[in-house]
């Protein structure tokens, strides 16, 4: 399950998260995590009912209790941010500006997100 078993320290387990599937495509890369209090926020491409194309845009989580939340059924999901909320979420956390300049560029439809994805690992192996 997605809960306090959950490894958060591998990333390729977070990005396996992709439900619900009919609204939500990646997610693509792990924005930002932080472990000790077992949340995640991910870069995905999200379709609003009713829109006909998906949008770039981010998604958080919580690694707790035996499912973590959000989740329906069982099923772990992600909570969209809204867009008017990303650039605070982004500016206050500690990443890396190389970073945060790609994914206001993914967010700002400029780049995809596998792109974002070969970029942000790029950016890592520098490091």
């Amino acid at each position: 399950m997605c809960g306090i078993d959950f490894v958060l320290e591998n990333d390729e387990e977070i990005l396996k998260i992709n439900s619900p599937r009919k609204r939500l495509t990646g997610p693509y890369a792990v924005v930002y995590k932080n472990v000790p209090q077992r949340w995640a926020i991910v870069a995905m491409d999200w379709n609003d009912e009713g829109e006909k194309k998906k949008h770039h845009t981010l998604g958080i989580r919580w690694f707790f209790g035996k499912n973590g939340n959000p989740n329906s059924r069982r099923y772990a999901t992600w909570l969209v941010i809204p867009e008017p909320l990303h650039h605070a979420v982004l500016e206050c956390l500690p990443m890396d500006s190389q970073i945060r300049d790609e994914i206001y560029r993914f967010l700002a439809d400029e780049i995809g997100g596998n792109e974002l994805k070969e970029s942000l690992k790029s950016i890592i192996n520098q490091y």
